[in-house]
């Protein structure tokens, strides 16, 4: 048993290098670590060894990976994107008839989008409407003046 902690520890660890986010190589610590307690004789069973894998495992994660990514960060940029305000104001083409208090079709960003009138008037497939808002994917439209 001592060689496939050995061996499973050592894939984990190598593993890391195709699969980022530095969760498998402290996995494949925790397979080091219970293999190094298998040499010393600490471990005999094998529900010790797995809880000792499972431990180890666990505390190389919550403590190892925060220190790691606090000094080598991940190079995600985080970005605050309101695409709303992009969007309201802008004047689309109606592609499906909206119905009064119902729902239609708008053409926006190359793709057709759920949308109500504000006033709850029938407006026409093939007209021209002008975003104000949004109610969750539903986008609130009312005719130009």
């Amino acid at each position: 048993m001592f060689e496939f902690w050995l061996g499973f520890g050592i894939a984990l660890v190598l593993a890391e290098a195709i699969l980022p986010g530095l969760v498998s190589i402290f996995i494949g610590m925790g397979a080091l670590t219970v293999a190094a307690l298998m040499h010393y004789h600490y471990l005999d069973s094998v529900a010790s060894q797995f809880l000792a894998w499972f431990i180890s495992s666990i505390v190389y994660i919550f403590s190892l990976r925060i220190l790691a990514m606090k000094y080598y960060p991940t190079d995600t940029i985080v970005q605050t994107t309101d695409d709303d305000i992009a969007v309201i104001g802008q004047r689309v083409e109606v592609v499906e008839t909206i119905p009064p208090g119902g729902t239609g079709r708008i053409a926006h960003s190359d793709s057709t989008w759920n949308a109500i009138s504000r006033d709850s008037q029938e407006i026409q497939s093939g007209e021209e409407v002008r975003v104000i808002g949004r109610d969750n994917i539903t986008w609130l439209v009312e005719r130009p003046s």
